[in-house]
């Protein structure tokens, strides 16, 4: 049973799609199932499960559970990399974290078909010890795979020549309200940017300081800058890897100068005639911003709601140009659903997101974006869950 999907999705070099759904399987576990979507002949193909390959090659303890793939697919040389976690959240007290085993490191081969555990080579079986891995990123300069630890948010360095762990780097200190990321940021520079901040809407007024760790220099710094509102959950790259967009879960919009290291606000996303006028709409969830084929604008599909309360909750799809740095509503509203990923497109330009509403609706979908308006958003992967 298909349940929700957190930003865990892929391209690869041959713009196939690449999707993860949380899913409960037949003895009551929850798992993470991974699938592929070919653009080009609409085939829908299953991969495996992470309990399944993990129980293939014994690494899996008696009730274990795995299931959240809350991070992007990684394609390094021709392999896909994704990170699990054994938990759902800790927003709250976390006493009971020694009882979770901790994060497994999965690979998919492009070529044989293979899905491997690469955490039953390490120490315990598992990636980190009691958390999870909720963003995964690489750094081609040093070869190395980044993840960011759930709930403690270390960054756990992974050895691609060696298939080992580097290194841990304790995360920025622990604080109430204030939880860690859902996006790791790695630039060419060899810097990782991470971040703490809430995703609950009565926090989205909080500020927060970005930390800077340099893989070559290996130290964690302040950077001095601080971010209005809750954790990044979005990021959009430029080809040439000079600038990176980031959303919080609130929808403030921020662009990173790679080579300056200064982060710009770019306002929140949404039409500002929505924002301050008498609708007096604002942004309830962002999950995730897309940068066009041309990279001149940016497109994301959050839920907003009225500051009125009177229970208007909907889906938008809105852009930001940005050469002048403006805001647009780009067609109707749809009902209220939630759409997660960042910067997934195939060969054609299509921009590829999950979606799936709090109850039983789930897809892929993929949007065209045209010169004024999506020419059409359909779905890729239409499905229908059970009783999550």
């Amino acid at each position: 049973t298909l349940t929700q999907s957190w930003n865990a999705l892929g391209t690869d070099d041959k713009g196939r799609i690449y999707i993860i759904w949380t899913s409960t399987r037949d003895d009551g576990r929850e798992d993470a199932a991974l699938f592929r979507y070919t653009p080009e002949t609409k085939e829908r193909k299953f991969l495996g499960t992470f309990i399944d390959v993990a129980t293939r090659q014994g690494n899996i303890r008696e009730g274990e559970q795995i299931p959240k793939g809350h991070t992007r697919i990684v394609q390094v040389g021709r392999k896909l990399y994704m990170g699990s976690q054994g938990f759902h959240d800790f927003k709250a007290e976390i006493d009971s974290l020694p009882d979770y085993r901790g994060a497994h490191l999965f690979a998919y081969d492009l070529d044989s078909g293979a899905f491997d555990d690469l955490a039953r080579n390490l120490p315990g079986g598992v990636l980190i010890e009691h958390q999870g891995i909720v963003a995964l990123s690489y750094s081609p300069e040093h070869n190395l795979l980044v993840g960011l630890a759930h709930p403690l948010g270390d960054l756990v360095l992974f050895d691609l020549t060696t298939n080992k762990v580097r290194k841990v780097v304790p995360g920025i200190p622990w604080e109430e309200n204030h939880y860690v990321s859902r996006e790791i940021v790695v630039t060419r520079k060899g810097k990782v940017y991470t971040y703490r901040g809430s995703e609950e809407p009565q926090y989205r007024a909080q500020t927060n300081e970005v930390w800077a760790y340099d893989i070559a220099k290996d130290t964690m710094t302040h950077t001095g800058q601080l971010l209005k509102a809750g954790f990044w959950n979005g990021q959009a790259q430029t080809k040439d890897r000079s600038k990176i967009y980031l959303s919080t879960v609130s929808g403030e919009l921020y662009v990173l100068d790679v080579e300056s290291e200064r982060f710009t606000d770019l306002g929140i996303f949404i039409d500002p005639y929505d924002y301050r006028g008498y609708r007096h709409y604002r942004i309830h969830y962002l999950y995730g911003i897309s940068l066009t084929a041309a990279e001149d604008s940016l497109l994301g599909v959050p839920i907003i709601t009225s500051n009125y309360g009177n229970g208007s909750d909907r889906t938008r799809l809105v852009t930001y140009n940005i050469a002048s740095r403006t805001f647009a509503k780009r067609s109707g509203d749809m009902a209220r659903a939630v759409f997660t990923g960042s910067n997934h497109r195939d060969k054609s330009g299509r921009i590829y997101m999950s979606a799936f509403d709090w109850d039983t609706n789930l897809q892929l979908a993929a949007m065209t974006p045209g010169p004024a308006r999506p020419r059409r958003c359909r779905r890729t992967w239409p499905g229908r869950a059970g009783a999550a």
